[in-house]
């Protein structure tokens, strides 16, 4: 329904210059990060280290079970 002859016309909100560029550089960065997911790229240069399973199930070894959880923790 056209607004009638006595209203006004309705404001229209314009963007600065900078908020178009902004959105602009972030919808590429978004669409560049989505394209290199979904190619398999890797964004990281380096290569991860794999710790060896002796060495996580050990107690007193990096991040085990016996780490976090010593002895009796409470319950019914």
């Amino acid at each position: 329904m056209p607004p009638s002859i006595d209203q006004p016309p309705l404001p229209v909100a314009k963007l600065p210059l900078r908020a178009k560029v902004w959105a602009v550089l972030c919808a590429g960065v978004v669409t560049l990060y989505a394209a290199a997911s979904f190619l398999g790229w890797d964004v990281r240069a380096s290569e991860r280290d794999e710790v060896p399973s002796t060495v996580r199930a050990s107690p007193g070894g990096y991040r085990t079970f016996h780490f976090w959880h010593s002895g009796f923790h409470g319950g019914k």
